[in-house]
C-alpha cells in the first residue's frame, strides 16, 4: 500500500534533521576550540623566544661594555707607558 506520512514521522525526521545540524555545530565548535588552543601555544611560544633573545642580547651588551671598559684601560697604560718611557729617553738626554 501507499506510505502515508504521519505527523510522528516528520517530527522525527525533523528531529534528525536538528540532530545532524547540531551535531555539525558541535564539531565546528570543537574544530575553533582547537585552533584556539593551537594558536595559544604558538603565541606563548613566540613570548618564550622573544624573552630568550632579549637575555641573549642583555649578556651581548654586558660582554660589550667589558671589552669597551678593557680596550679603554688598555689604550690609557699604553698611553702612560709610552709617556713614561718618552720622558726617561728625554731625561737621558
Amino acid at each position: 500500500g501507499k506510505y502515508i506520512l504521519t505527523q510522528h514521522d516528520i517530527f522525527n525526521c525533523n528531529l534528525l534533521k536538528a540532530a545532524s545540524v547540531t551535531q555539525k555545530q558541535m564539531n565546528l565548535v570543537k574544530l575553533h576550540e582547537q585552533s584556539k588552543k593551537n594558536l595559544e601555544e604558538e603565541i606563548q611560544n613566540y613570548k618564550d623566544e622573544a624573552q630568550k633573545q632579549r637575555k641573549i642580547i642583555f649578556q651581548l651588551e654586558k660582554e660589550r661594555d667589558r671589552y669597551i671598559n678593557e680596550a679603554s684601560d688598555l689604550t690609557q697604560k699604553v698611553g702612560e707607558s709610552f709617556l713614561k718611557d718618552t720622558l726617561d729617553f728625554v731625561i737621558q738626554f
